[in-house]
């Protein structure tokens, strides 16, 4: 077995912090979704990502220059952190992509085969043990998205696939955020990925851009918002626990996904989707289980 990428977290494990810490993330991540899948309706999905790294930037900036703009900024690990901003980038370029064409429980519902694939991926990177019971869990996992997205069927729209990609650069970003948890702050890790993004962001949304009206700006604003404080809650969850013990909470996010289709959209998850679903969820369950000790 190769040694872990990076070392470990050294701070002291706080596990129902950081699963509070998760669940809120979720809230707001579940509202940004509502709000994105509203407005690709109206505007290029280039635009609604700038729109999403800059008002997230807006909104961490003054925490950074009231920390020290430059301190903020220096990290030990530049090329981890441009990495992981890289794919939070790509992670969210998919899901808008999904989001726009894929009804939210379904989109969702994919995307969250990321927990799956960051017990498989913690392993390798994280030094965290696996047995068996967990490596079938991911197996199975898998097998409940192929029955929601039923490849060569055509039931499914071409940009659940989309959905696909978010799941498993979401799922690098997860691990790559728990090892920079024990070495850099909150403030710096919350700072690059809104930078990062902007940055890139900007390269690309001008070449597609529609003039918002007063509700659209406001409603792009809130991406920023609801993005910059489920990131600051992401980061400070993997900073109380492991990421395989974390990774199922995030399942929480299927049912309140349901919960939002069905009252802002008026979409109900098919039996095939409920089935993949549950599936998934299941897996989750088996993956945060103990074993209990053998009797004496």
């Amino acid at each position: 077995m190769t040694a872990p990428v990076l070392a470990q977290t050294n701070r002291p494990r706080r596990p129902l912090l950081g699963i509070a810490y998760l669940i809120a993330a979720i809230v707001m991540f579940g509202v940004l979704e509502a709000v994105v899948k509203y407005l690709s309706q109206r505007y290029p999905i280039g635009q609604l990502i700038w729109a999403r790294f800059f008002f997230h930037l807006v909104l961490v900036l003054p925490f950074a220059i009231r920390a020290g703009l430059v301190r903020s900024l220096a990290t030990a690990r530049p090329g981890l952190q441009i990495f992981r901003s890289l794919l939070q980038l790509l992670a969210t370029g998919g899901m808008f992509i999904a989001l726009r064409h894929v009804p939210l429980a379904e989109a969702v519902s994919i995307v969250y085969l990321a927990p799956l694939i960051v017990t498989a991926l913690s392993a390798p990177l994280l030094g965290e043990k696996i047995d068996a019971r967990k490596w079938l869990a991911v197996v199975a996992g898998f097998a409940g998205v192929l029955v929601i997205m039923r490849p060569g069927l055509g039931v499914l729209h071409w940009a659940a696939s989309a959905a696909l990609v978010t799941a498993f650069a979401y799922a690098l970003f997860q691990i790559l955020t728990r090892r920079l948890g024990g070495s850099e702050t909150t403030i710096t890790t919350a700072l690059y990925t809104p930078v990062v993004g902007t940055v890139v962001a900007s390269l690309i949304a001008p070449f597609d851009w529609t003039g918002a009206d007063l509700e659209g700006w406001m409603l792009m604003a809130g991406l920023g918002v609801f993005s910059g404080f489920g990131h600051v809650l992401v980061i400070k969850a993997f900073q109380h626990e492991e990421a395989s013990k974390l990774a199922p909470v995030n399942y929480v996010h299927i049912a309140w996904s349901v919960v939002i289709g069905i009252v802002v959209f008026d979409t109900v998850p098919d039996l095939w989707t409920v089935t993949g679903a549950l599936a998934i969820v299941a897996s989750g369950l088996v993956v945060i289980a103990r074993r209990r000790p053998a009797p004496r």
